[in-house]
């Protein structure tokens, strides 16, 4: 058995319209109707699209740094991690002293 689009599509986009046409007729809100038919859409906050490139910045990121934020991970959950206080302020002196 063979089955035939038959214009299906066709007859909602005309239904859609002869729609838009009679609640124009009965002095409704066109506009509003015409929104009805819209696509829906919806919007990423300023904030929302850059914790999306943050995300994928880091799934896409090294192999081998990958592995040393695992490393971390492992020791701070086991207590075995140590923050090195003088090697840090050392970077952060050196950073803020640079002349540019």
């Amino acid at each position: 058995m063979k089955i035939e689009n038959n214009g299906i599509s066709s007859l909602s986009s005309s239904h859609q319209a002869d729609s838009a046409r009679q609640v124009d007729h009965k002095g409704g809100n066109r506009e509003v109707e015409l929104h009805h038919l819209q696509a829906d859409r919806a919007e990423l906050s300023e904030r929302a699209r850059v914790l999306a490139r943050a995300r994928a910045t880091a799934e896409n990121g090294e192999p081998a740094r990958q592995e040393r934020v695992e490393e971390i991970r492992r020791q701070v959950e086991s207590g075995d991690y140590t923050v090195q206080v003088e090697e840090i302020a050392r970077r952060l002196m050196a950073r803020h002293f640079v002349k540019s």
